[in-house]
């Protein structure tokens, strides 16, 4: 269902999906309104992961990042991680998934479609966001560890 989400957005904002072999470590790259993934990528919960993050980019990026100094680089990669973050594991779709019993982070990815790297990296925004926790509703969520209580 993510994937059918992303697609639609990704063909919404008129930007192309294509697939390469890439001979180095690259999981995609964005280049002016196309976006190439991986096709090394494993499974669907990394594409979506992979596809999420580079949407942020298509939203949050205006040039392109190969020709800016790594300090530049690094804000960029975050903005667009904190844009997949938003879009893909919301503060109400983390408390969502609690209310339905799901505890362990591997269930948290199953239940996100995303991968557990992904997830980690969604964590480590929301603690740049909120600092060690914060209160959603009638809960609390802390980033570092893990865990959600009801209130």
């Amino acid at each position: 269902m993510l994937n059918d989400l992303l697609d639609e957005e990704i063909k919404n904002i008129g930007v192309t999906l294509k697939t390469h072999s890439f001979q180095n470590d690259f999981n995609a790259l964005t280049v002016d309104d196309t976006i190439i993934l991986s096709s090394k990528l494993k499974d669907t919960a990394e594409r979506n992961a992979v596809k999420a993050h580079e949407l942020g980019h298509q939203y949050t990026c205006p040039v392109n990042l190969l020709e800016l100094e790594p300090e530049l680089q690094g804000r960029f990669e975050y903005l667009a991680d904190r844009w997949a973050t938003l879009k893909v594991m919301p503060l109400e779709k983390l408390v969502s998934a609690f209310r339905r019993g799901i505890r362990l982070r591997d269930e948290f990815c199953d239940f996100l479609e995303i991968s557990e790297p992904f997830f980690r990296r969604g964590l480590d925004v929301y603690s740049s966001i909120y600092g060690q926790r914060t209160q959603y509703k009638n809960y609390t969520l802390h980033f570092d560890p893990f865990n959600i209580e009801e209130l």
